[in-house]
C-alpha cells in the first residue's frame, strides 16, 4: 500500500512540475506585453471593465473576497492604488448614470475591488458610498467591508461605530446586520489591536441595538471573534435587556428563545467584562501596541478547547489517521483540476 501511494504521488509531482514549467515558459511572455500594455491608464479601465465581471459571486475555501482583485492587479503590473483608484471610482460613476441590475451590480463590484487600495482617496470615497442613505443597503455594507479591510485600528473603531450607533446608523434592520459578518472578515486577518477594536466597537453596537433578531445575529459573530465577550457580564445584561424589551407588533421574533442563554450566562461561576460604553470607546486609543498578555489572550482562538475537549476528540482522530494517504492523493488531484480550470480561465481572458 505504502509503495503503492509513493508512486501515485511521485507521479502527480511529476506531472503538476512539468505543467507548470510549460505553462510558465508560454505565460511569461505574454504577461510581460500584457504589462507593458496596461501601462496605459485607458488601456487599465478597458482591462478592469472586462475582468471586473469574473467570477466575483463564488469565494472558495481559503479565498477572500479580494483575491480577484489582487490577482488581476499582479497580471496588470501591480498598477498604483492611485491607478486603480481613479479607474475604479469611474467605473462606478459611469455605473450611476444608468439603472438596472447590471449597473447596481458593477457599482457593488467596483466598490469591492476598491477594496485592494489603502490610499485615502479610497478610504474617503468607500465611507461616502458607505454613508449614502439613498444607495443600496448591499452596496453600502460592501463599502463599509472594503475600508475595513485597508483601515488601521482607530478607523476601523470609527467607522464601526458611526454606522452601527452614531449619526449615520444605518436604518434598515438588515442591512445593519450585514455589517457584523464584515467586520468578521475584515477581523480575520487584523492585528491584534485592530481585533480588539472591532470587538469593542461591535460591543457597543450590541449595546444599542433595539432589533431583537439584529441582536441576536450579532452577538453569534462576536461571540465568534471574542471569547472574553461571551463570558462577560456585559453581555448577560444586554440579553437581559432585550427579554425585557417588547417585541413589536407583527414581529414573529419569540422571546422566550432568548431564555436559554440568559440561564446558561447567569451560571456562570466567573464572568469576564467588556467595555460597551460609547463615550469609553470613542476615548480608548488603539493606535498604541497592546501589553503582551493582552495579546496573548486575543491570539487565542475563541473557540479553543480545553484539554478535556482534546482528550475526548483524540480517538477520533486515531480513527481517522488511516485516511491520510488518500486525503493527500486526493490533495493532488485537485491542485492538477484547479489548474487546468485556471489555465481554460487565463485562455479564455
Amino acid at each position: 500500500m505504502k509503495a503503492i501511494f509513493k508512486t501515485a504521488v511521485l507521479l502527480l509531482l511529476t506531472n503538476v512540475a512539468f505543467l507548470l514549467e510549460a505553462e510558465h515558459s508560454e505565460a511569461s511572455p505574454s504577461l510581460a506585453a500584457e504589462q507593458t500594455l496596461l501601462l496605459d491608464d485607458d488601456a487599465l479601465m478597458a482591462r478592469l471593465q472586462k475582468r471586473i465581471w469574473g467570477d466575483n459571486d463564488n469565494i472558495y475555501p481559503g479565498w477572500t473576497p479580494w483575491d480577484l482583485a489582487i490577482w488581476f492587479r499582479k497580471e496588470a503590473g501591480n498598477p498604483s492604488d492611485e491607478r486603480m483608484h481613479a479607474a475604479l471610482t469611474a467605473i462606478y460613476r459611469e455605473a450611476e448614470t444608468r439603472e438596472g441590475k447590471e449597473a447596481r451590480d458593477l457599482r457593488v463590484r467596483a466598490v469591492l475591488w476598491l477594496g485592494v487600495c489603502s490610499d485615502d482617496a479610497t478610504k474617503a470615497f468607500l465611507l461616502e458610498v458607505a454613508a449614502g442613505t439613498s444607495k443600496d443597503g448591499f452596496l453600502r455594507t460592501t463599502a463599509i467591508s472594503s475600508y475595513l479591510r485597508n483601515a488601521d485600528a482607530e478607523e476601523a473603531k470609527g467607522a464601526l461605530l458611526r454606522f452601527l450607533v452614531g449619526p449615520d446608523r444605518i436604518a434598515s434592520d438588515m442591512d445593519r446586520s450585514g455589517v457584523y459578518p464584515v467586520a468578521n472578515t475584515a477581523w480575520e486577518e487584523s492585528s491584534p489591536e485592530k481585533k480588539l477594536a472591532i470587538c469593542e466597537a461591535l460591543q457597543v453596537g450590541l449595546a444599542h441595538e433595539s432589533t431583537h433578531w439584529v441582536f441576536c445575529s450579532g452577538d453569534r459573530w462576536l461571540c465568534g471573534m471574542s471569547a472574553k465577550y461571551a463570558r462577560s457580564e456585559e453581555r448577560l445584561a444586554m440579553f437581559e435587556r432585550m427579554y425585557a424589551t417588547p417585541v413589536p407588533d407583527g414581529d414573529l421574533f419569540d422571546r422566550q428563545s432568548l431564555v436559554p442563554q440568559i440561564e446558561m450566562l447567569r451560571k456562570l461561576k466567573k464572568h469576564t467584562s467588556v467595555n460597551s460604553n460609547l463615550v469609553t470607546a470613542i476615548a480608548h486609543d488603539f493606535s498604541q501596541p497592546l501589553p503582551e498578555e493582552e495579546r496573548i489572550a486575543l491570539e487565542t482562538p475563541p473557540n479553543a478547547p480545553d484539554a478535556t475537549d482534546a482528550a475526548q476528540e483524540k480517538p477520533a482522530k486515531t480513527r481517522c489517521k488511516g485516511g491520510y494517504p488518500l486525503a493527500a492523493v486526493a490533495g493532488l488531484l485537485a491542485v492538477t483540476a484547479l489548474w487546468f480550470v485556471f489555465r481554460r480561465k487565463r485562455g479564455s481572458a
